[in-house]
C-alpha cells in the first residue's frame, strides 16, 4: 500500500511488530522496522521514506546518533544480535573486574 491511500480507521495492531505500519495514512501489514524515535513499527517503504527524509536524517545523526550508536530503524534481528554483543561486552567487563575472579583466557 502506498503511503496515503488508507483513510479508514487506526488498525489494532497499528505500530505492533508484525502488524500494521504505523504511518496513519499507510497502515500497510507487514511492519518490520522498528523506529528508535517512536517507538514503534513500520513498513519497509514508510521506513524508507522516513529514514530518507533530509531533515529526519540530519536530526537522528547531529543528536541521537551520537548517544545511542545505532541505526534510526533495524528490524528484530538487528535488534537481537545488538543487544547480543552489548551483553557479551558488559559480561567479559564484569568479570574483568570482579575480585577474586579469574583472569579471562
Amino acid at each position: 500500500m502506498t503511503y496515503g491511500d488508507y483513510t479508514g480507521p487506526d488498525k489494532p495492531d497499528k505500530g505492533t511488530e508484525g502488524g500494521s505500519c504505523n504511518r496513519r495514512l499507510c497502515q500497510a501489514p507487514g511492519a518490520i522496522w522498528f523506529n528508535h524515535g517512536s517507538h514503534s513499527w513500520y513498513c519497509p517503504d514508510c521506513r524508507s521514506d522516513i529514514e530518507n527524509d533530509e531533515f529526519n536524517r540530519r536530526e537522528w545523526e547531529r543528536h541521537f546518533y551520537p548517544k545511542k550508536e545505532h541505526p534510526m530503524f533495524e528490524t528484530r534481528e538487528m535488534i537481537d544480535s545488538r543487544a547480543g554483543k552489548n551483553a557479551d561486552i558488559e559480561h567479559m567487563e564484569a568479570v574483568k573486574c570482579s575480585p577474586g575472579s579469574p583472569s579471562p583466557s
